[in-house]
């Protein structure tokens, strides 16, 4: 039963690098959207004298900008959303701390396992529904690049601070 401390632990370090890597991609797709519509509206403004007779050009640069903009409202968080976004991660790191401190006092036998499972269980009420809770309002995506880059970083934690192979 004291495996289950172990397997949460990890599953929560899990969702705390990805959501890190998650909150850094979102952070990047909305400068490249930002710089998109930037370049569209000002060429569309700028290049207006220039495409005086050929008004479907300026036209057209309006649409892909529209385009942009829903797409954007699709693919990438808003700033309210990212705001939510790290406070999650946050709370992943808060209970992955908590967790690990239970793990560790159980490993270095400063407690027994049934001290600890009452420990964790007790996190895990608390910890757990906010946590659900925000995670629920998000819409958060399964990036398959993202998920193998956690699970490298995953090994390497294990490597360096559970001397686990």
């Amino acid at each position: 039963m004291i495996d289950k401390i172990w397997y949460k632990m990890l599953d929560i370090k899990f969702g705390e690098i990805y959501l890190t890597k998650y909150l850094g991609l979102q952070k990047s797709l909305r400068k490249i959207f930002q710089i998109m519509i930037l370049i569209v509206s000002s060429s569309g403004i700028l290049g207006w004298k220039f495409f005086e007779k050929y008004a479907w050009v300026a036209f057209l640069l309006i649409s892909i900008m529209q385009v942009f903009l829903l797409i954007k409202n699709q693919l990438v968080f808003s700033e309210k959303e990212m705001g939510q976004l790290a406070k999650l991660r946050m709370l992943y790191a808060s209970y992955n701390n908590k967790l690990e401190k239970v793990w560790s006092e159980y490993y270095r036998r400063k407690t027994d396992e049934d001290e600890a499972l009452s420990v964790f269980f007790d996190y895990r009420e608390k910890d757990r529904a906010e946590i659900l809770s925000l995670q629920s309002k998000l819409d958060i995506r399964h990036v398959n690049w993202l998920i193998k880059q956690t699970n490298n970083e995953i090994e390497i934690y294990l490597r360096k601070y559970h001397n686990y192979e």
